[in-house]
């Protein structure tokens, strides 16, 4: 069989600083990550099917993990939520969603966990793609995003003849709320998205959901196996889905000593999602609110870190401020805005993704894991946003398969 040999590799997967290292492919995984000039015998070239890649110092991570994906979302335009299952049809949506998630795996994210989506896409998308009839992230699927009535969620005025969305699962009492788990379990899906209050780019002044029905809906989630994630922003709703038993925390703006403590002592998964605070200046809010936002994150993200919280990098991407394909361009909010060190936003968008999709054979460099990789024309460490440049990523690999590529190869 052969295999595939990157020489001079600055390697960097989030856990080390970044060093000189020969890889070796062989099939869908790495053989081998030895110091350059140090291969092993058993890993020398044996066939002239070998493929050599000299990377002459350009950058070979893994690829990364969306934590928060919504594939279904096609420049989702926020004021007219209505359109996002009004204006199409589910097989228009479909179309879209494959094509969505082929710009997301050649965007560098080679692994990604739904947030929230319309027709039961993940499920399906994950299917095809598995398939071989799309091409795509991993998945982990979501399904719809849960709300009670009230809620931003619950859009749809009541004159109409029915106010369910395709989006929405509207729910109110702990057993609707088990009932809809477990029909979302029936249909594939593998986390559950709550929609717990508003805030962090919804309204605030909405319903909010009880320790009850959070709790039924976790329990339900739980014992069928699927784990549940929440959209939340205040101190006291954040406390409340912990003490629920959520599993991820979306946004957590509100987070401080005490949450950040618990988040560590129950290994929660929290992701800030932070760029479309920014995209949105001048749509939903402006640059004062966005510096608000930045200036408490400073303080928090840092405390976070240094206590150890598993952070990991994805937003809602798929809206007409932020297109599919941009996603990468988050890392850089968390180095250049918030000062997080890059080695560590690195780590998020790596092994710390990985682990929070369940996954020990993605998300770091090491013989034995998945070669899902990107090679990159220039040092992250020094500029993440190069990670953001499509024209700067010479290979997108999947499972040992280029699946975008600009490398030349070398002679044996």
């Amino acid at each position: 069989m052969s295999r595939t040999f990157f020489v001079n590799a600055h390697v960097l997967d989030g856990v080390n600083p970044g060093r000189s290292a020969t890889v070796v492919i062989d099939g869908e995984r790495i053989a081998c990550v030895a110091e350059q000039g140090k291969l092993p015998a058993e890993q020398s070239l044996r066939a002239s099917s070998d493929t050599i890649y000299d990377l002459a110092g350009r950058t070979l991570m893994p690829g990364m993990v969306g934590g928060h994906m919504h594939l279904t979302y096609h420049r989702l335009d926020v004021f007219d939520l209505m359109g996002a299952d009004m204006k199409y049809p589910a097989t228009y949506t479909a179309v879209a969603a494959v094509r969505n998630a082929e710009t997301v795996l050649k965007a560098g994210f080679t692994s990604g966990i739904g947030a929230g989506g319309t027709y039961n896409m993940d499920v399906v998308l994950k299917q095809l793609i598995a398939d071989g009839l799309a091409i795509g992230p991993r998945m982990v699927a979501c399904g719809k995003d849960f709300c009670v009535t009230g809620h931003p969620v619950d859009y749809k005025p009541e004159l109409w003849a029915s106010a369910q969305s395709a989006i929405g699962e509207i729910c109110d009492g702990p057993d609707e709320f088990r009932k809809a788990v477990r029909r979302e379990c029936k249909r594939g899906v593998e986390v559950i998205k709550l929609f717990v209050e508003g805030g962090h780019g919804l309204p605030n002044v909405v319903s909010r959901m009880s320790y009850e029905e959070i709790a039924a809906a976790a329990e339900a989630a739980h014992l069928s196996n699927m784990r549940i994630r929440a959209h939340t922003y205040s101190r006291d709703m954040i406390k409340t889905c912990l003490r629920a038993g959520v599993d991820i925390i979306d946004h957590a703006d509100q987070m401080d000593d005490e949450i950040i403590e618990e988040f560590v002592r129950r290994g929660t998964f929290v992701l800030p999602s932070l760029y479309h605070l920014k995209a949105m200046i001048g749509v939903i809010n402006t640059r004062e609110d966005c510096e608000k936002w930045y200036a408490s994150a400073r303080v928090s993200l840092a405390k976070a870190v240094k206590a150890g919280v598993k952070l990991v990098v994805g937003d809602d991407f798929g809206t007409l401020q932020g297109p599919h394909g941009d996603n990468a361009k988050e890392l850089a909010v968390y180095t250049d805005e918030i000062g997080i060190a890059p080695n560590e936003v690195i780590k998020w968008a790596t092994s710390n993704g990985a682990e929070m999709m369940q996954r020990d054979d993605l998300g770091r460099i090491e013989a034995g894991r998945l070669a899902d990789l990107l090679v990159v024309d220039g040092n992250p460490l020094l500029d993440m946003s190069l990670l953001a440049d499509r024209d700067r990523l010479h290979l997108v690999m999947q499972g040992g398969r280029a699946i975008t590529s600009r490398l030349v190869e070398a002679a044996h």
